[in-house]
């Protein structure tokens, strides 16, 4: 559960009351979808709002890391939904996992679409890719599962649904990067951890609620529009939350 250690927020009033608000609501081991909500939209606000974030501002100076990989994760989806997965992976010098389990494409994909994790942002969003592999194929067992999947999610519940599931779970793994450490040490690990899902179930469960947009399947990821549909989509997703 968690991210990097011993990472601190700025030391501003602002985040020193929600610090302390977050804390409190730990001690429980839980929050209320409501409480939780609060909660984020207090992080989401105290770090710089979802629009100043999404043009790569902040607080905690999130760049564009996760707007990069979203991009990326949509070039290759849009991909396999126009060719397939085999022909994908070839394209994208993956030919050896073609007819490869879950567990063997998934760390290639989040190396090949997470990119370097220079930074803390970027193995925030390394690990908000690893987590959204993980709920598209973490359970399948064959190689023709894992390509019928893929391509679903491409057919099915579209790139902008995908997208804000990344951004979703980075906004999780941001989330626990500033909290998790100190809530062991202030509430114990059991309670942090409890806590911490009941954030990422109102995450999941807020975004469940969107409605889609546009079809983004014949998108240049790759160019100018792609970098602003993954800003959009990211400002999008954390205004769900409001802040």
């Amino acid at each position: 559960m968690g991210t990097s250690s011993g990472y601190e927020a700025p030391t501003t009033p602002d985040w020193g009351d929600l610090k302390g608000q977050v804390t409190r609501a730990a001690r429980s081991g839980s929050a209320s979808p409501g409480s939780a909500r609060d909660t984020l939209r207090g992080f989401i606000a105290t770090n710089g709002g979802a629009r100043n974030i999404s043009r790569g501002g902040g607080a905690m100076g999130a760049g564009r890391s996760a707007q990069n990989t979203a991009r990326r994760v949509g070039g290759f989806f849009s991909s396999v939904g126009s060719v397939g997965l085999q022909q994908t992976l070839e394209s994208y010098g993956l030919s050896e996992f073609v007819g490869k389990s879950a567990g063997e494409i998934i760390p290639a994909l989040v190396d090949k679409l997470g990119g370097p994790a220079s930074t803390i942002n970027d193995s925030d969003a390394r690990n908000a890719l690893s987590k959204l592999m993980n709920e598209l194929l973490g359970n399948l067992e064959t190689p023709e599962q894992v390509e019928e999947a893929l391509e679903q999610v491409v057919a099915e519940e579209g790139l902008k649904d995908l997208l804000s599931k990344f951004f979703g779970y980075y906004l999780y793994e941001q989330f626990c990067r500033v909290f998790y450490e100190r809530l062991v040490n202030r509430v114990g690990r059991q309670n942090a951890d409890s806590y911490l899902k009941s954030i990422l179930d109102t995450i999941k469960a807020s975004l469940a609620l969107k409605v889609s947009g546009r079809d983004l399947n014949r998108i240049e990821w790759g160019g100018t529009e792609g970098r602003n549909i993954s800003d959009n989509i990211l400002q999008e997703t954390f205004e769900i939350f409001g802040g």
